[in-house]
């Protein structure tokens, strides 16, 4: 897992604690889109709430 990917996790893990997979994946790791030039990270937590967290790819 690229270096950006990892943070973004971090960041998540940090602001929510405790993260998941989306519905339809398996790993945090497959929880990733690139939509222009941003990447996208979109994760589950404990209450079953979606969310998204992005950043600019460079």
């Amino acid at each position: 897992m690229n270096d950006l990917k990892h943070t973004m996790i971090s960041k998540a893990v940090e602001i929510y604690t405790d993260i998941y997979p989306v519905i339809t994946k398996y790993d945090l790791r497959d929880c990733f889109t690139t939509e222009g030039n941003e990447l996208v990270f979109w994760f589950n937590t404990a209450d079953e709430s979606t969310h998204v967290l992005t950043t600019r790819i460079s």
